[in-house]
């Protein structure tokens, strides 16, 4: 597929806004951001946005970046949404050069892209010349209220169990005593406080390794096979890891809504 990208342009909005709810859904969950941080972020003339195109001149994908000048003239790369049923690292290269070129013009002293052990950033950026800071690549999230989190969670699950095609069932998630069980029938997903009906599939796991789960910093099978992820379960070896894989995909990154 030709791929084109050029600046982003005010009338933009709407369909950024679009491909961040498409990624937010697909990987998330639903997200909140509604069309006037794009309207903002488009005003301001210091920030650098770029957007690309499909052949039919769809927009896919976009990067927001910026420099900070008060006490450094740094580049920061604040975001990267690519529509998920294209190529990240495809999409994502030629934004991230655009970025670059227009950084380098600007005689930025360093250039900083956030690292939150995201695989797709991870397998991107060293290519364009990036290299990792101990001070900087730090990503932390205290789970306080596992419950809470746990229901928080459960949309996106549901989302998730929803692409799950040949498969229904009952999974039961389990994070230091506190439980959250997803049911799958041929009609409906939904997430359940409590049932005594047969477990289909039941994860065991602490807090902890729930954060690197949910955010891609860790990967399921190989939690499994290791022996920190603990399953219980009535399906194949093959299915069970196709269960897991679903639940916790390593492809999303975080997005942080902080313009």
């Amino acid at each position: 597929m030709e791929i084109t990208v050029r600046q982003a342009r005010k009338e933009d909005a709407e369909q950024m806004l679009q491909v961040y709810g498409n990624f937010t859904k697909q990987f998330v969950g639903s997200a909140s951001r509604t069309i006037k941080p794009f309207q903002r972020m488009l005003r301001k003339k210091e920030n650098i946005n770029w957007v690309a195109l499909d052949n039919r001149n769809r927009i896919i994908g976009y990067v927001h970046a910026r420099v900070v000048e008060k006490r450094f003239n740094r580049g920061e790369l604040e975001e990267i949404v690519i529509e998920p049923q294209h190529d990240f690292e495809q999409v994502a290269k030629p934004l991230v050069e655009k970025v670059n070129s227009a950084f380098m013009d600007k005689k930025v002293s360093a250039i900083v892209a956030g690292s939150i052990r995201n695989p797709a950033y991870e397998k991107l950026f060293p290519t364009l010349g990036f290299f990792e800071s101990e001070s900087m690549s730090v990503f932390m999230y205290a789970i306080l209220n596992v419950q809470k989190f746990l229901n928080q969670l459960s949309e996106v699950f549901v989302n998730r169990l929803r692409r799950l095609e040949n498969w229904n069932g009952l999974a039961h998630i389990e994070c230091e005593g506190h439980s959250l069980f997803l049911q799958k029938t041929s009609e409906n997903v939904q997430s359940l406080v409590w049932t005594n009906q047969p477990i289909n599939l039941k994860i065991t796991l602490t807090r902890e390794l729930l954060t690197k789960l949910v955010f891609g910093t860790a990967d399921p099978v190989e939690s499994h096979r290791t022996g920190q992820l603990k399953v219980e379960t009535t399906e194949s070896s093959e299915k069970t890891n196709q269960l897991l894989k679903t639940l916790f995909p390593k492809r999303q990154f975080l997005i942080m809504d902080h313009w």
